[in-house]
């Protein structure tokens, strides 16, 4: 991670948690903005996966499954602004699904590094099942919205201290001459 990858993910910190703290200013009106929260964030990938697709990954083996994964996540973050007039059970399932996923994921990944013996599979691990956990709290606080915003907004601060802690973890660079 150069200098400039550094502050950007500091500065993103800072307004994740500027952005918790307005959530949970107001739980009780804090739905709307988390729902258009979402909804942003999956526009703002999906744009991104999209520039991606066209810049580089068109001319990559296998690149077309970038393009696939930028429409879908256009698709879910248009969905989300859809359904923000609907029950809020329907995002509370989303935001569960999400954090499933994620959870599963960084699961398999700490176990993969462990297997080759990577420094980091710890944090993974953590992080996976720190994920799970707010999964299935997703699942059982389905029908309180103010606990829905107050997860929601936990999840950003966990997020901003990982994106901290990358900040400032020491990497290692490999020079080739």
């Amino acid at each position: 991670m150069n200098i400039a990858q550094r502050i950007f993910s500091i500065i993103l910190a800072a307004v994740y948690v500027a952005a918790a703290i307005l959530i949970l200013s107001s739980p009780e009106l804090g739905y709307l903005p988390v729902v258009l929260l979402l909804a942003a964030s999956l526009i703002l990938t999906g744009i991104r996966s999209l520039i991606y697709y066209f810049t580089m990954a068109r001319h990559m083996v296998g690149g077309r499954i970038s393009l696939y994964v930028a429409v879908l996540t256009l698709d879910l973050g248009a969905f989300s602004i859809a359904m923000a007039d609907a029950a809020p059970v329907y995002i509370v399932l989303y935001l569960f699904a999400t954090h499933a996923f994620s959870g599963g994921v960084d699961i398999m990944r700490a176990l993969e590094a462990k297997k080759y013996r990577a420094k980091s599979w710890r944090f993974r691990l953590i992080s996976g099942i720190i994920n799970i956990a707010v999964a299935f709290a997703c699942l059982i606080f389905i029908r309180y919205t103010e606990v829905f915003v107050w997860i929601f907004a936990l999840g950003l601060i966990y997020v901003a201290v990982q994106k901290l802690i990358n900040a400032f973890r020491r990497t290692s660079v490999v020079y080739i001459q």
